[in-house]
């Protein structure tokens, strides 16, 4: 390990799409570490203190993300209806852009730049940011 950088053990479950796209946005390495005391190998991402910092946040905001598409799409499959979903933040309108890119159902969803003027809506959080889901 380079002098100045630091590592994080990603947590178990963290898909890799996920993992692919943090370092993408973080600039962060990927590596296979072995503990040769409990013989078994772990991922962590290592990097700068800063942009660790920023990873564990993109970590966080894109599983939720990914995990509420999916939701989102289970429910407007079962309704046979296109769910449209919006929010305020541009931070997260881009991580619910990229989350989109890796989706199974992506047909029943549509990620809206602008907010639907018709429809009723949930709100939903996520990572403290609301979501519009339009149905």
């Amino acid at each position: 390990m380079e002098r100045g950088t630091v590592e994080i053990v990603i947590p178990p479950g963290i898909p890799q799409s996920v993992i692919y796209r943090v370092m993408e946005i973080c600039g962060v390495d990927f590596q296979v570490k072995k503990d040769p005391i409990l013989d078994r190998e772990y991922p962590v991402l290592s990097g700068y203190p800063e942009q660790i910092e920023e990873a564990k946040r993109y970590l966080k905001l894109f599983t939720e993300a990914k995990l509420a598409l999916r939701d989102i799409a289970t429910l407007a499959r079962r309704y046979k209806t296109v769910a449209k979903v919006y929010t305020e933040d541009e931070e997260l309108s881009h991580v619910l852009s990229i989350a989109y890119q890796d989706m199974a159902n992506k047909k029943w969803i549509e990620i809206c730049r602008e907010k639907p003027s018709d429809g009723e809506y949930e709100i939903l959080e996520i990572c403290g940011k609301k979501v519009f889901v339009y149905v």
